[in-house]
């Protein structure tokens, strides 16, 4: 869409952009026709003219610039509260000194909290800033301490719940048996919702024993595991490397779809009676051990 500007508008705006040409001429101008009176007459007015029009944008932006902070401290105002007495918002009981920044001018709609101090919110030891996604529906909230929430020994640090205060996701700060897994230190879970598998990364420093597979899931991995403990799919963006019985295969894309493990090779690999180069889909059958070609896009068709 084209927009038609006042040609003094333009020229005010590439007067200003081009500050570090425009601000020495008008300072040479002004210089000239003040001290070149003798030789240059009657163009020294030209010159002072010529040096108020180029210097004449600054105050004029600067005005604009203070006019629209002070415009725009006035909109974030309204949309703020401190709170000068301990009080439930958005049905979380905050402290005094609590400031609240709402998305809306009739205050329907919390943004986020930013706390005064460590504090006491749904059980949970809370502490900087309270931040709300409408999307998710969940709170991001840092954790002042080590603590256990619905029983998740949760580490310092990052932590999300939902508006009925249940953990949806943390680090472990100690080791946890969750759906069949023993989960190291410094696993990230995120609880699975809505049918929605949940999430086990582990830390960049420890595997984790996956008995469905006899084998050991890579450092920085990823699992998702159904609601009952089943193994679905194993994600990384390193690719490391996972061996399910005997065949070295790629964890960037594993899955798990019954009793049957699909993925890439890590590297080449004989299947078939034939080598086959790293990135081939392969199809293994656990109770088998039997391993065979996956067909062509393989990770949508089976």
């Amino acid at each position: 869409m084209r927009i038609d500007l006042p040609f003094w508008v333009v020229l005010a705006y590439f007067d200003v952009k081009f500050w570090f040409l425009t601000v020495p001429a008008a300072i040479a101008l002004a210089l000239a026709g003040w001290y070149g009176a003798d030789w240059l007459r009657g163009l020294r007015w030209a010159a002072f003219g010529a040096a108020a029009l180029l210097a004449l944008p600054f105050p004029v932006v600067a005005a604009i610039m203070v006019v629209a902070d002070v415009r725009s401290a006035s909109q974030l105002a309204a949309l703020q509260r401190t709170l000068d007495r301990e009080e439930t918002i958005a049905g979380l009981l905050l402290p005094a000194g609590s400031k609240i920044l709402f998305r809306d001018k009739a205050h329907s709609s919390v943004a986020s909290i930013d706390l005064p101090h460590a504090s006491s919110i749904r059980g949970m030891q809370l502490a900087g800033t309270l931040d709300w996604n409408d999307v998710s529906q969940l709170w991001s909230a840092t954790l002042a301490t080590d603590q256990p929430i619905d029983g998740w020994p949760c580490r310092a640090g990052p932590v999300e719940f939902d508006a009925a205060g249940i953990a949806q996701k943390c680090d472990l700060a100690a080791a946890h048996a969750l759906l069949g897994f023993d989960l190291p230190p410094g696993t990230n879970v995120t609880r699975g919702n809505s049918g929605k598998p949940w999430n086990f990364r582990l830390p960049p420093d420890a595997e984790l024993a996956v008995p469905a597979l006899s084998t050991m899931a890579p450092a920085g991995v990823t699992l998702s595991v159904s609601s009952d403990g089943r193994l679905e799919r194993i994600t990384s963006g390193h690719g490391q490397t996972i061996a399910v019985r005997g065949v070295p295969l790629n964890s960037m894309n594993f899955y798990v779809r019954g009793d049957r493990v699909l993925a890439p090779l890590a590297e080449p690999f004989m299947v078939e009676g034939e080598m086959r180069p790293a990135g081939t889909g392969v199809r293994i059958d656990l109770p088998a051990g039997a391993v065979s070609l996956a067909g062509e896009n393989w990770w949508l068709s089976e």
